[in-house]
This record gives C-alpha cells, sequence and structure tokens, in this order.
C-alpha cells in the first residue's frame, strides 16, 4: 500500500529560509519566526451497551449490544470477559442463578470510557406487570407502568351457568372448559378464585370439588388458571386428604389420614396444583381456544364392602384417563366433634332414607357451575372513582365460548364399564355418558360483584355490572360483548380484567336478602380518568410442599430407601420430586392397610393391583396425542363452538413423566416434593420434621362409619 507522507508548514517555511542572499552580501536576513506545532486534542471515547432483557431465565440465550466512538480497542469483565470489537453482539447463555452485570471498557487516545449493564438471572422469573410467569409469545408489557396497592374490598362473583339435573343416585359428571388467562395480573398468597368449576354432593356428606382455579398460594405464578380435583369426605374438615398427604390449608397430614390415590401411570398429580396447562401452546383465539375435559366418576374394583372408588378424569392435548382418586373409607369417615354434638345424628334423621356418601349411594343430582372470588381488592382513585379487577375473559370475537359439553354419568354405565375393564376385555376407554343442556343463569345480589367500604361507621354497598354478558345455547355457554361500534370494542377490550367504575348514587335495586341495605348503591362504567396504567402491586409468596422427614413415625409410610428419585421443573418454576411405587404399595394403601387390615387384606390388594394394571393398558393403548376422536371424555356427538371440534389444551409437558424401566404398568409416580424457591417461599425449603398439630396420628380417629 502507497502511503504518501504531507509536509508541515513549518517544514516548508524553514525551506525557503535557506534560499537568501550570497557570501559578500552586507545585509542581515532576519530569521522568520517559526509557529509552534498544535497537537488537535484526543476526543473522549464514548460507550454504550445494552441488553435484551431486564431479567432472564437460566440458561435462555439473550444479547447484548454495544457501540462506541473515539476508541481502538474494548473488553470485557464482571461476568463476562475477553477482548471485543469496538461495536457488535454477543449471544449470552447463564446457567447459573443470580445477579449479574456485564462491563465493556473501550480505550482511545482520548482515555478509557466504561458501561455496565446488570440483570437477574433467574429460574423462577416473574413478570412484575402481569404478575405471574409469562409464554414467550406474549407482547411485551408497557415500558411505564404504575404499580398500586389495593384500598377497597371486592366481593361477589361472575354468574355461573346451570343445566339439567345430572341422574339421582348418579355417577358424577364431566364437562369441558375452555383454558384462557382469566385474570389480567396474578394475584398474590391468600387470593383466589374458581372458574365455572362443579361441587357434586353426596347425600349428607361428602363434596367432590372440580374445576378451573387461580390459586397462587399452593399452586404458584401460573400463566393459565390450573385445574384442581379433590374430593372432601366429612365436609371440610381441616384434616381432609386433598394433596396426597396434604390437608386444607397446608396442613401436613400424618399416615394415618392418608387417603388419596395416585391412579394414572403417566401424569403427576402435584400437591396444591394438581394440573397446569402449558402456556408456550397456540393459543388459537381465532377458533374458539383450547380445552380441556374433566370430572369425577367411580369404579367398581370388588371393595369387600361393596363401595366405589372414585376417580377424576382429564381429556386434552396429551394426557387422557384418570389422574387421582380415593380410598372409599375417606367418605365414610365422620367428625368425631360432630357426633359428639349430636349433628350427625341430625343430618342422618333430616336425611331419612337418602343418607349416604360417594363410596355407598354415589352422586347426588347436580344442577350447574359457579365461581368465587376470595380476597380481591380494588383501587379509590378518588372522586367516587374505582378501578376494579374483574373477571377476564377472551375477547377475539363478539362471541366467545367458555363451557361446552355437560354430561351426566349414570351407575350402570359404570358397573357395566367396571366390568370390562375388570374382565380384561376393555378395548373402548370412552365413558358412557349423556349430555345435558345449560337452562339457566345463576345470578344473586348475594353473588353480585360489589365493593364494600366503611364510611362513618356504617357499610355501603357499591354495585357493580361489568359490560360483558353471561349465556348459552344448549350444550355450550358463552360470553358476549358489544363491539356494535369501534370505539365500544376499544373500551370493552381495554377494560377486561380490570375496569373503571363510578358511584351513581342511585339506589341498588336488590332483588333478594340484600333488599333492604341501607346504603347499596349503582355504578357506572367509565373511561380511564388519565394516561397512567396502573398494575397491583403483588408479594409473591407460595406454599412448599416439604419431602416428609421419614425418621417421624407419623411418616414411616413416605420411606423411599432404595427408590429412584427423579426431578422435573413445572413451567411454574418449581422443582418436583416424585419417586415411582407398586399401586398397592403407595403409601395411602399402606395406610389403609394400617387403618382398616379386615379390608385391604393380601388378598384383596393382590386383586386390587390386578384390576389396575387393567386401567393401565387401557391408558397405555388409549391416550395419545391430539387425538382424531373422543378418549374417555366425549366432546364430539353434540354441538361444537361454531359447529366445529375444538383444540384439546396441552398439559405441562414436564407434569408428563416416562415411566421408569419396568414400570410402565401397575406402577404410579407419587410426589414426594414441590419446592419454589427460598425467597419465594412462605415455608422455606428442608424437611418437614411433623405433622400439624391437629392431624398427628395420634388425632386420627376411627369414627368410620361403614352403615352410611
Amino acid at each position: 500500500m502507497h502511503i504518501q507522507k504531507k509536509l508541515t508548514p513549518s517544514l516548508i517555511l524553514l525551506l525557503c529560509a535557506c534560499g537568501g542572499g550570497s557570501k559578500g552580501d552586507s545585509t542581515t536576513t532576519p530569521t522568520p519566526t517559526v509557529p509552534t506545532p498544535t497537537t488537535p486534542t484526543p476526543t473522549v471515547p464514548t460507550v454504550t451497551l445494552s441488553s435484551s432483557v431486564i431479567n432472564v431465565d437460566a440458561s435462555t440465550d439473550f444479547t447484548l449490544t454495544w457501540s462506541s466512538t473515539d476508541t481502538t480497542s474494548c473488553s470485557a469483565s464482571g461476568d463476562w470477559n475477553g477482548n471485543k470489537d469496538t461495536s457488535g453482539t454477543e449471544i449470552i447463555n447463564e446457567p447459573t442463578e443470580g445477579d449479574k452485570t456485564y462491563t465493556l471498557t473501550c480505550s482511545g487516545s482520548g482515555g478509557d470510557a466504561s458501561s455496565s449493564k446488570s440483570l437477574n438471572v433467574s429460574s423462577y422469573l416473574i413478570d412484575p406487570y402481569y404478575g405471574t410467569r409469562v409464554p414467550s409469545f406474549l407482547s411485551a408489557p408497557p415500558t411505564e407502568y404504575e404499580l398500586f396497592n389495593t384500598t377497597v374490598d371486592v366481593y361477589g362473583q361472575a354468574e355461573g351457568l346451570d343445566h339439567q339435573p345430572t341422574a339421582e343416585q348418579g355417577a358424577g359428571k364431566f364437562i369441558f372448559n375452555r383454558i384462557y388467562r382469566s385474570f389480567k395480573h396474578g394475584l398474590e398468597n391468600g387470593q383466589q378464585f374458581g372458574i365455572f368449576g362443579s361441587w357434586l354432593r353426596s347425600y349428607g356428606n361428602n363434596s367432590i370439588e372440580g374445576g378451573l382455579w387461580v390459586n397462587p398460594k399452593t399452586a404458584g405464578p401460573q400463566y393459565y388458571p390450573t385445574l384442581h380435583l379433590a374430593g372432601i369426605g366429612d365436609t371440610y374438615h381441616s384434616c381432609n386428604d386433598v394433596a396426597v398427604g396434604g390437608g386444607l390449608y397446608e396442613r401436613v397430614l400424618g399416615d394415618k389420614w392418608l387417603t388419596m390415590l395416585q391412579f394414572s401411570n403417566k401424569i403427576l398429580t402435584v400437591p396444591g396444583l394438581n394440573v397446569a396447562f402449558d402456556m408456550e401452546q397456540a393459543p388459537h383465539e381465532s377458533e374458539n381456544g383450547i380445552w380441556v375435559g374433566s370430572g369425577w366418576s367411580y369404579l367398581n374394583l370388588d371393595h369387600p364392602s361393596g363401595y366405589k372408588f372414585w376417580l377424576s378424569f382429564i381429556e386434552s392435548y396429551n394426557y387422557q384417563g384418570p389422574i387421582n382418586g380415593y380410598i372409599p373409607e375417606h367418605f365414610n369417615w365422620i367428625d368425631p366433634n360432630k357426633i359428639a354434638d349430636g349433628s350427625y345424628t341430625q343430618n342422618q334423621q333430616d336425611a331419612g332414607e337418602l343418607f349416604g356418601t360417594f363410596a355407598t349411594m354415589g352422586s347426588n343430582r347436580d344442577w350447574g357451575t359457579g365461581n368465587e372470588r376470595i380476597n380481591l381488592k380494588a383501587l379509590n382513585l378518588g372522586n367516587d372513582t374505582y378501578y376494579v379487577p374483574v373477571d377476564s375473559y377472551p375477547n377475539f370475537k363478539e362471541r366467545e365460548y367458555i363451557l361446552a359439553h355437560p354430561q351426566s354419568i349414570t351407575q350402570k354405565a359404570m358397573e357395566d364399564y367396571s366390568s370390562s375393564l375388570k374382565s380384561g376385555t376393555a378395548s373402548d376407554a370412552l365413558i358412557s355418558t349423556t349430555p345435558i343442556a345449560f337452562n339457566a343463569i345463576y345470578k344473586s345480589t348475594h353473588n353480585q360483584l360489589k365493593l364494600k367500604e366503611t364510611i362513618n361507621g356504617e357499610e355501603h354497598l357499591t354495585y357493580i355490572e361489568p359490560s360483558y354478558n353471561i349465556g348459552y345455547e344448549g350444550v355450550l355457554g358463552h360470553v358476549d360483548w358489544d363491539y356494535s361500534s369501534t370505539e365500544k370494542e376499544k373500551i370493552q377490550q381495554n377494560q377486561n380484567g380490570y375496569i373503571y367504575v363510578r358511584k351513581t348514587g342511585d339506589k341498588w335495586d336488590a332483588y333478594d336478602a340484600d333488599a333492604n341495605h341501607p346504603h347499596s348503591y349503582k355504578t357506572e362504567l367509565v373511561e380511564a380518568p388519565d394516561t397512567v396504567i396502573r398494575a397491583p402491586k403483588v408479594t409473591h409468596e407460595f406454599f412448599n410442599y416439604q419431602e416428609r422427614d421419614t425418621s417421624h413415625p407419623d411418616f414411616k409410610n413416605w420411606d423411599v430407601t432404595g427408590k429412584t428419585r427423579f426431578k422435573t421443573v413445572l413451567q411454574n418454576g418449581a422443582t418436583v420430586t416424585y419417586v415411582w411405587f407398586k399401586f398397592i404399595e403407595q403409601p395411602t394403601i399402606k395406610s389403609a392397610k394400617q387403618n382398616h387390615p379386615e379390608i385391604y387384606t393380601v388378598e384383596y390388594l393382590a386383586q386390587l393391583q390386578l384390576y389396575v394394571e387393567n386401567l393401565h393398558k387401557l391408558i397405555n393403548q388409549s391416550s395419545t396425542e391430539n387425538p382424531e376422536e373422543s378418549v374417555f371424555i366425549d366432546h364430539q356427538s353434540d354441538s361444537s363452538p361454531d359447529g366445529k371440534d375444538f383444540h384439546l389444551a396441552k398439559v405441562d409437558p414436564e407434569q408428563l413423566v416416562p415411566a421408569e424401566e419396568g414400570k410402565e404398568i401397575g406402577y404410579v409416580p407419587v410426589v414426594i416434593s414441590v419446592y419454589h424457591p427460598e425467597k419465594y417461599s412462605s415455608n422455606g425449603l428442608g424437611l418437614v420434621k411433623e405433622p400439624h398439630t391437629d392431624c398427628k396420628n395420634s388425632q386420627w380417629t376411627d369414627t368410620f362409619f361403614p352403615e352410611i
């Protein structure tokens, strides 16, 4: 390469000065003044470093981008290192959690300059705006928003949908629910709501609860609601087993209280969560969304007393079949306090001949679905204006379907089903049901959404009517929006999940128990009073289902010595540990043998194991991904939304577990612990040392009433 040198002006002047006069000339030539050379002041370098994320999950790619001016070299320090170009990008993937700082220092003739970027790497990232874990496809939250503390109590819930009654002395019920994000912002510990759930009842004794719910205390920061599947023995006794060893209000149970069974050989029953849904699946909003079928029925497994084993079932994209259930004795245990105070005897007298449990008489007639909201709160903005949490519904189009295919199950159907299963001749997994249609909307002032305040020492109720309408047509339930104008559509979409309301001062025309309340008023929906984007400030605190310390005598049935532990990390960030047990050797069956040795004999347990192996064979040959036809629960023999089969929802893939080799049939995966990170835990890590005081083995009573 040719380099041309340029002479400086001072050098040129010097050369010219050498050419004047002769040797004999007497005139003195003055020496010219040579200017002092001027060195340009170097420009101070600049460096800019940015990240594609603010926070990131561990082992997830993100990008650092940088640029600089007036620099010749750059080097990295902090949580990255090495020499870098003066501008560029680099993909980073951090395998470990913690606060990370990335610093870039660049040098030039004008000195050094640095820029740093800090972020948190976590396997448990909760988005502060949405208040939950979020899928990768979700729109980025606003860059500027205001977190507020709620100030006003909110009571009431959305209307339920009633349907034709299920069978008298029946065998349960199935229904399909649409899976959608039913809340705009995440809830916190102590807040929860149920979404079109079903509460099956026996005859004067028990209930079985099933349906979608939002309960971060036990389910963690789930993006979607989870499917709750549990039964109550003697109504709401705190030591009822609702989580394979967990009682109501997160009480840890001693072995004698264990009654919930793991039936599935493919999917985990996760305490506090039960069934979660894949947040990364396509939501299919333009095609009526994603759906799951669920419910409870029973199997006759030749219990020596003729009792019924009740099981939950689901129909999803990637699993169809039973999940959990109960030993029949669960439903025939009576709280000794009810015996002592005479309420059990009175209940029996009031019911007359129709007195019994799920285990003995089956399910009572059921008429519908319901919703619940617990401990939700609103923001008082002043000037009689409030920002209120309401149910969030799908709103891609004016009519969105949210419920479908309620079905009644008869005892004859399940007796026939059980017979073919026990004989090993069952080839069709589909359970025979009778479609039942929706026929009413359940409304009451008691359930009506309302604000509750104390003003001048007196209770004031302010009632709210959201802009959507719940309705039904045959076997389909729906929500309707008013999109009659672009303006109305925009307002309704902006206020889905949270609404602005203003008190009108007009009296609320109550139509039941609240009719005579002295301070009950109406509200009107209004647009946002300002341009502030708001989100509730949420404290994230979750309950850990800790592994039991089996050195305690009340936890002996949980001993897993010699067994292989398996771990999976769910999409909510929790780490689940599980162990494979032979069905009749799982902790609950061990407890059943100890509590009822006359029933769970060696001979009967061998027979029970054979029947469950037949059930597993049926699951293995029937359950599949994206089935073209109904497998266990029917969704194709009656009307479907817009006349098309809907998309089945995917269960969180980490909840589906492959069997340990040689244990594909007759063995079940039992969860022994669920841990959220310690900083989010309400009860810490480590082992649980003893049961709750009320649920120790010594507190269990043999108040088992076989004649109910």
